[in-house]
């Protein structure tokens, strides 16, 4: 039981980009943030505030100074990256699929309902989608790209700050090679894709483009990790408005950032 636990905190540590005996300092708890039914939205990692503020410093995942956010597969030992990397990569239709999807989200702004409650909460959850759906087609470009060309295969291996930590012995060469491939795959499958900053400095290194500006579109990240995290309000308990304005305002930013990008690599 005590080499199970060991093991599941060296997980951890691995997830949060820190040592085993950082960890070991930090005091938390691992909670879980699901559906009435059961479904898992995502895990949660919260620091007590005895935990020392020098070791927190170190995870860039933080937020508000005291939790990590963690996608339900992060912590799921069997989860199949080839299966993902096959479900991504079979589908290279990356506008036409995000037309589709901003298109089918579209028509439910058209809806009647009659119940305020209801109207609200479909607002939130098209909010969300649509932020979800430009974050899918910025993952479904640059992973497919990158593995179908290798220049740009080069180029995120060398400006990866994952990759610039990695250190081997010379006699390691070779194994480090034949596994390359298969660490930049889970590499590219771990990234936040709607963590804008880290994505528009991956596309500028690996692509050589000037990515579009982020600044709409991030603020709008911002508001959807409220409307899921903050049941729909900011930390100072404001209510994030999702409104038909809104809305349509969202979908105009998120167009402006995918066609920029679209444009900027000829797709």
């Amino acid at each position: 039981m005590e080499t199970q636990e060991q093991e599941d905190d060296r997980r951890i540590a691995k997830i949060l980009e820190i040592s085993y005996d950082d960890l070991m300092e930090l005091e938390y708890e691992i909670e879980t943030d699901q559906s009435k039914d059961g479904l898992i939205y995502n895990y949660r990692i919260e620091f007590s505030e005895d935990s020392p503020k020098e070791i927190l410093e170190k995870i860039d995942r933080l937020d508000d100074g005291c939790r990590v956010y963690l996608e339900p597969w992060e912590l799921d030992e069997e989860y199949d990256y080839d299966e993902q990397f096959d479900a991504i990569t079979e589908n290279k239709e990356f506008i036409q699929k995000y037309k589709f999807e901003i298109a089918n989200l579209e028509v439910l702004t058209h809806l009647k309902i009659p119940d305020e409650v209801l109207k609200e909460v479909l607002n939130r959850q098209m909010f969300i989608g649509i932020i979800g759906t430009m974050e899918t087609f910025l993952a479904d470009v640059f992973i497919n790209l990158t593995f179908d060309n290798d220049k740009y295969f080069r180029n995120f291996i060398k400006t990866h700050p994952k990759f610039r930590k990695r250190k081997f012995e010379l006699r390691e060469i070779f194994e480090q090679s034949d596994k390359l491939k298969e660490t930049a795959k889970k590499v590219m499958l771990d990234t936040i894709y709607h963590n804008l900053p880290t994505v528009k400095e991956m596309y500028q290194d690996t692509f050589e483009i000037d990515f579009p500006k982020i600044k709409d579109a991030y603020e709008n990240v911002l508001k959807r990790h409220d409307l899921v995290h903050r049941n729909g309000k900011t930390k100072e308990g404001e209510i994030i408005v999702t409104d038909e304005k809104a809305i349509k305002g969202l979908i105009k930013t998120a167009n402006e950032l995918v066609f920029g990008v679209a444009e900027k690599l000829n797709l």
